[in-house]
């Protein structure tokens, strides 16, 4: 079974490769009429941009999110916007309809946004392949509106789900992120710039790489940044291959 599941995994990563190469010779990716993301904490001009790509059925995706928004929040926006966007993984069941449900939540109340996501993650195991997997989409749409009715209405939440709302801006986001390289979650920018940042990145691992774009004295690292123009990396950074 094990074996069957490694082949099955390796054939729809092969097909999803040859549809996004594909598309990358073809087609245009489409140009949004607003910067893609759903921003988080209150409008304004930030010195940094933290962009992080996320799925809300990945458990990784999961385990960094509080983190995040401890980052964020250490920081201000006038300092730091953390942008949160939506890559949902072909292998992940619920996926799709999450980030749809996503841009539902954020077209009803987008003060509601991020109570959405953490809300999700409280219960994402409902989502995951396993307990999905006898499910129709059907199904699975009204477990999601239970979720949503915590910070929408359910029923109109559910009527737009059930319409297909949130579609068309799910497929833009998602060929964006194909367009930015990403291949998993949660990855990262910062000032649109990749970071092979880990899912258990801690406040003071952010802080070693935010403070010195920020000219904050960190102490130790403030002298070879001076010197050499390098930063001291995490001790859990993964360089990118």
């Amino acid at each position: 079974m094990a074996n069957k599941q490694k082949n099955n995994f390796n054939i729809l990563m092969q097909q999803w490769l040859i549809i996004y190469f594909a598309c990358q010779v073809c087609a245009q990716v489409p140009i949004p009429n607003r910067p893609l993301g759903f921003p988080y904490g209150s409008e304004g001009q930030s010195l940094i941009q933290l962009d992080a790509f996320i799925d809300l059925t990945c458990p990784f995706s999961m385990v960094a999110f509080p983190t995040l928004k401890e980052v964020a929040d250490h920081y201000g926006v006038a300092n730091l916007r953390l942008n949160v966007v939506m890559f949902p993984l072909p292998y992940h069941r619920s996926a799709w309809l999450t980030t749809q449900s996503t841009f539902i939540i954020n077209g009803i109340n987008s003060d509601a946004t991020f109570k959405w996501m953490a809300d999700f993650y409280a219960v994402q195991e409902k989502f995951f392949n396993s307990p999905t997997m006898n499910m129709s989409d059907t199904q699975i749409m009204s477990l999601i509106a239970d979720v949503a009715g915590n910070v929408v209405d359910r029923s109109t939440f559910l009527s737009k789900l059930q319409e297909d709302e949130g579609d068309s801006d799910a497929r833009i986001m998602w060929k964006y992120s194909c367009s930015r390289y990403m291949s998993g979650t949660p990855q990262f920018l910062v000032n649109g710039v990749t970071l092979a940042a880990s899912s258990s990145w801690t406040l003071d691992d952010w802080k070693s790489i935010i403070d010195p774009l920020l000219g904050v004295d960190v102490g130790s690292r403030e002298q070879h940044t001076k010197e050499t123009g390098n930063y001291v990396m995490p001790r859990n950074y993964v360089m990118p291959q």
